[in-house]
């Protein structure tokens, strides 16, 4: 196997659906799953969602090429994003990459709060995908 430095920035979101909402916050989740497969295939490592739990939790699994590719994402889902947030609300917000590509965020996500995991010198991954 082949490997390569592992430069990706992820953003794990993680909902608790609001009591009474699951049916609607679910309805959302394929919105946003067309919305980037059809807009961000130069920016998307991956993407998709997990959950619900029994206690209603959602994360949101997604990875982007870049600090970039993630502020795009974030105004390509804006309306998605707020219709989920009629249902649901974030809980934990992690952000996780190259520590260069961390602080390029750390202004324009300084509202949500996020909780910054700078990814270690030396991390690697795959060549196959």
């Amino acid at each position: 196997m082949t490997w390569r430095d592992d430069n990706i920035v992820t953003l794990v979101p993680k909902f608790k659906i609001k009591e009474g909402k699951k049916e609607e916050y679910m309805k959302v989740l394929p919105k946003f799953l067309e919305k980037v497969k059809a807009n961000e295939a130069d920016t998307c490592v991956f993407y998709g969602f997990v959950g619900p739990t029994e206690d209603d939790h959602v994360i949101c699994r997604e990875g982007y090429i870049s600090a970039e590719g993630l502020l795009a994402h974030l105004a390509n889902v804006d309306a998605e994003l707020k219709a989920a947030l009629e249902n649901a609300d974030i809980v934990e917000l992690n952000v996780q990459g190259p520590p260069a590509e961390l602080e390029k965020l750390k202004e324009p996500l300084a509202a949500l709060n996020p909780t910054y995991y700078p990814l270690h010198e030396g991390s690697f991954r795959s060549t196959k995908n």
